[in-house]
């Protein structure tokens, strides 16, 4: 006896299916650009005296997001994490950048931010929150962490940590989402990553395995740690390094006071 379900089978495709053929807003106002998100945006950009974090906005910052994409690597260090999923690789037109940012817009569970170097007033790099649409009160993730080389080992990824885990882990009466815990996964090949979760205080819980499968990955992908399913299926896996922040650590385990501090070493946080 067949069992009775009414659910249709969900796409295997772990991102949305976007063509250039779409409309990918180039043109769209910032006050007509729905965000599409489960997790609501701040009412006004987050900010400190040199950083802010403002939703990433086709109109606004597509051309600096396509020349920070579309530039080589570097030969010491090509850093494949740098450019989107699933290429890996920089992007050889601007319509690739406005294709991924729809991708990122279409993903409910997403809410993207521009990173914003407040003195040369230029975009410093991205990173989302990222959540399990049942869980948006809970738990999130911040991922797609990308800091343009240009601002690497500067102010930049201190102050827009700050600002984003605050805005996660504050309670609502802060002006914060209320969430109790905010992961960071990162594949075990990724050794950047991985120190700078360690240096924003996170906590390392381990290896999870088989952590992402997706099946839009190209056989000839960069990123060493995804491999082949062993089912002929054509789908590919990552195991996944997670590390977590609490809502414990944040309120009163003094992680957020040693954040804190250390923004105001490079400037004063402002509320």
């Amino acid at each position: 006896m067949p069992y009775y379900n009414s659910l249709e089978n969900v796409s295997e495709t772990t991102r949305p299916d976007v063509t250039i053929n779409d409309d990918l807003h180039e043109f769209t106002p910032v006050d007509e650009y729905d965000l599409n998100s489960f997790l609501p945006p701040p009412k006004n950009p987050l900010r400190t005296e040199r950083v802010a974090l403002e939703p990433l906005i086709p109109l606004l910052h597509a051309d600096s997001l396509f020349e920070a994409f579309s530039a080589p690597p570097g030969q010491s260090d090509p850093d494949v994490f740098f450019y989107p999923l699933p290429k890996g690789r920089p992007h050889a037109t601007k319509s690739e950048t406005f294709v991924y940012m729809e991708k990122q817009r279409r993903r409910s569970n997403l809410l993207t931010f521009a990173v914003v170097d407040l003195a040369s007033n230029e975009l410093a790099g991205i990173m989302s929150l990222g959540c399990d649409p049942l869980q948006a009160t809970l738990d999130v993730k911040l991922i797609g962490v990308k800091i343009f080389p240009k601002f690497r080992s500067t102010h930049v990824f201190i102050h827009a940590s700050f600002l984003i885990l605050s805005y996660a882990l504050n309670p609502k009466v802060e002006g914060g989402l209320g969430v109790v815990r905010v992961g960071w996964r990162t594949p075990p090949g990724n050794i950047q990553s991985q120190r700078a979760a360690e240096k924003l205080g996170f906590t390392r819980e381990g290896v999870m395995r088989c952590y992402e499968v997706s099946s839009d990955v190209p056989d000839d992908t960069p990123y060493r740690d995804i491999t082949p399913t062993p089912d002929d299926t054509g789908r590919k896996m990552e195991n996944g390094v997670v590390y977590s922040m609490t809502i414990t650590d944040w309120l009163t385990g003094g992680k957020r006071e040693v954040l804190s501090t250390r923004v105001s070493e490079w400037g004063k946080a402002i509320n």
